[in-house]
């Protein structure tokens, strides 16, 4: 079938048309183009792939570049972001053999698309291979022979610029000196804890480059995101340029919404298979691993026939595997892939015909990134977004015109992340000293942290006044960039390393009974070794999960901020959250029926965060009890929700923020809701509620009105996550409570 054959297929199918919920045209989009003077040499070299001409965006990224400016780039996927970067690069290096360009990508095996695209242009120039790639997966002797024997571009990852370039920066010394240009792609990647810690890695690589003597440029490729601008200025400290207008074609996309009477996962796998029959090359987009390879196998279940020509896609495969699925879908090989998120990025995988979403990927801006996988060619192409039973996928299911209208959500870090910039301090200072006057740290700012690190004697004073070394040689590698807390390793019962958890999550993922999923497969904690700082593990097939159940309490340390957000007024500052799991509930997988609970006799876990909170004054509290709403249940469902509408708003995820709520406050003697990131020192979210606050409060009100149900569920006020069990909930007390908000 054609695509439009196959269009019409679905719009005839009576049980598909019984389960939609809204559709979508969104037509083809002509090229535009823009002037580029280049050099002889490279205007040939891409004459020969075919490339006359240069979208606008191109243009004025290079434009911009040449002017000395960093650029940040966002266009949609497929847009020919990286022909803007590598032109700069490749005419410098053309002008200088000995200029040099450090490109990042946020997970690794996503350089060795591009490496081929560089290297292949740089070939044709008559440069020769430019660039190798420098990550976990180069062996030691490849390493060896390219600090030896250097190229112009080194293509790795954060985590290795964390552990292996800048911790020895002496023997990259030729590189750093000559380093003109930092690609930084897919930005849009680093936000959260991982955002927050690499905006310390690229001001760590800052103060080294000063000390070479070289000043590169930055130039920066996003999705389409609501703050490029203002997050790769908070990424790296430096002013930012913002190309934002695409100039790049766009084909059709046909985009449909479903919601299914069955499970989604079942829908999702006979569409699936309807569109192989229809010799439709198509992506399956899925949540989490384990449904990966349930519709994998469903699939051959249904039509053996397809055994070698669809194929599973997640990150726990090998690198050698991933290239073989990358280049069998590149060839069209292979007719269908069910993937993780891990294909959302970077890897070109060809032209696709259809996109199956099964579940909102949590926001408009990832689902758009994956829809991107499809229609590459200048085709139509079909995207279905299939929901499940989650609080924004229904949200969309009932206003599906909203996804479209809708701004594309922020990407949030916090630099100032105290937990996170002490450990890079210290960091820092084993790489060069830090000095009073240190161009990438405010030192006379940070002192109280500074002395703080000398009295806890992770830093040491200098032989000379305002000067700071660290007291280890290689701080680095207790530094996980992906992590913020004490980290726990995760073994099996013959010491094999499986994994690592920290900070809170530690409690809630790996309490002795809790079941964990690794590389697909399941494990069972058998013992939480606090004093050893790891969790022992067995290989486990029950067909049930675990829920943890778990009490807190909130303490606020500082007001910093106060506004008003409709009728009431939202605190924002500091708090002390103290949690602990007291036990967990198993529960079938199937039909989440709980099977039986158990108690736990864990430590409390503390720690320090940003949050914001406001106060029940004693007239709504009256109003709510007068009008016999429970108040705990409707404080307990308004929590609920408002964490839901979150990633409507900010690049993150439910399980990102948390939440308590009291019917009596102590400080205040009266009723209170606390919101505050999940993370020690926080990493921005709650501070972006506070930004949005009317919107994010008429969202969280929408979520739980629009909602058939009566008594309330997951796609309104319940959360699989929470540690009271969902116990008490209140959706008509949350209904009114919000509303009074809003009047």
């Amino acid at each position: 079938m054609t695509i439009e054959d196959f269009v019409k297929f679905l719009e005839g199918d009576r049980e598909f048309q019984l389960q939609a919920a809204g559709r979508e045209y969104i037509g083809p989009v002509a090229a535009r183009y823009k002037e580029l003077d280049i050099v002889e040499k490279m205007r040939d070299a891409l004459a020969r792939k075919g490339i006359t001409q240069y979208y606008r965006h191109q243009a004025e990224t290079v434009s911009l570049v040449r002017q000395r400016k960093n650029v940040v780039l966002m266009t949609p996927t497929a847009s020919g972001k990286s022909l803007a970067y590598n032109v700069p690069v490749l005419e410098s290096i053309q002008a200088d053999p000995h200029v040099n360009a450090l490109y990042l990508f946020p997970l690794k095996g996503l350089e060795q698309d591009q490496l081929r695209n560089l290297n292949e242009l740089s070939g044709l120039m008559g440069i020769g291979g430019a660039g190798e790639v420098y990550d976990g997966d180069t062996s030691a002797y490849m390493r060896r022979r390219i600090r030896e024997t250097m190229p112009n571009v080194i293509f790795t990852n954060p985590d290795m610029l964390h552990l292996a370039l800048l911790p020895f920066h002496k023997k990259w010394e030729g590189f750093f000196r000559s380093l003109k240009y930092v690609i930084v792609d897919e930005i849009h990647a680093y936000r959260g804890v991982f955002g927050s810690h690499v905006a310390q890695i690229f001001r760590r690589l800052r103060r080294i480059c000063e000390f070479y003597g070289s000043d590169p440029r930055f130039i920066a490729a996003s999705a389409t995101i609501d703050n490029p601008g203002r997050l790769a200025t908070e990424l790296t400290g430096l002013p930012f340029e913002t190309v934002r207008e695409n100039g790049a074609p766009s084909a059709g996309k046909h985009f449909y919404f479903m919601n299914p009477i069955e499970s989604p996962y079942t829908a999702a796998t006979r569409l699936f298979v309807q569109c192989m029959k229809a010799g439709l090359r198509t992506i399956v987009f899925t949540k989490a691993r384990k449904i990966t390879e349930l519709i994998y196998t469903w699939t051959l279940n249904y039509v053996p026939e397809l055994h070698g020509r669809i194929s599973p896609y997640r990150a726990g495969f090998l690198p050698k595997e991933r290239r073989e699925i990358e280049a069998r879908l590149f060839s069209g090989d292979l007719l269908g892939v069910v993937s993780t998120s891990a294909l959302e990025l970077g890897v070109d995988i060809g032209g696709l015909d259809c996109c199956i979403l099964c579940g909102y990927p949590g926001s408009v801006s990832s689902t758009w990134q994956r829809a991107g996988r499809v229609g590459r060619q200048g085709d139509e192409s079909v995207v279905v977004l299939i929901a499940i039973q989650d609080a924004l996928d229904q949200y969309f299911m009932r206003h599906p015109g909203e996804f479209f209208a809708k701004s594309h959500e922020a990407v949030v870090v916090d630099p100032g992340n105290k937990n996170i910039l002490r450990k890079h301090l210290v960091c820092a200072a084993a790489e060069l000293p830090l000095r009073q006057d240190d161009s990438a740290y405010d030192v006379p700012l940070l002192m109280p942290l500074v002395e703080e690190l000398v009295a806890e004697g992770t830093l040491s004073t200098g032989k000379r006044e305002g000067i700071w070394v660290s007291a280890s040689r290689r701080p680095h590698k207790d530094v996980s960039i992906r992590a913020i807390g004490e980290r726990f390793a995760l073994v099996t019962e013959t010491g094999r390393h499986i994994g690592e958890l920290s900070g809170w999550r530690v409690f809630r993922e790996a309490f002795p009974g809790a079941l964990y999923l690794h590389r697909g497969k399941q494990y069972a904690v058998v013992e939480l070794d606090m004093l050893a700082r790891k969790a022992i593990c067995k290989e486990d097939k029950s067909q049930y999960y675990t829920q943890p159940i778990s009490e807190g309490k909130t303490e606020i340390i500082r007001e910093r901020e106060r506004v008003k957000i409709g009728d009431i007024e939202c605190s924002w500052g500091s708090l002390r959250i103290t949690s602990k799991v007291t036990g967990y509930d198993k529960k079938r997988t199937f039909d989440r029926r709980r099977i039986s609970s158990h108690t736990l006799d864990l430590p409390e876990y503390i720690f320090e965060t940003e949050g914001l909170w406001t106060v029940i004054d004693r007239w709504t509290k009256s109003d709510v009890e007068s009008a016999e709403f429970d108040l705990g249940g409707t404080l307990h469902a308004v929590e609920h929700t408002a964490i839901a509408a979150m990633p409507l708003f900010a690049l993150c995820d439910r399980g990102d923020m948390g939440g308590l709520s009291h019917t009596c406050f102590p400080d205040f003697g009266l009723p209170a809701i606390f919101l505050y990131d999940g993370y020690e020192g926080g990493v921005g979210l709650a501070k972006r509620a506070l930004e949005i606050g009317g919107d994010w409060l008429k969202a969280t009100l929408g979520i739980i009105e629009e909602c058939p149900c009566t008594g309330g569920c997951p796609s309104c006020v319940q959360d699989a996550q929470c540690g009271n069990r969902n116990e008490p909930l209140d959706k008509e007390g949350a209904k009114f409570l919000l509303r009074k908000w809003l009047h």
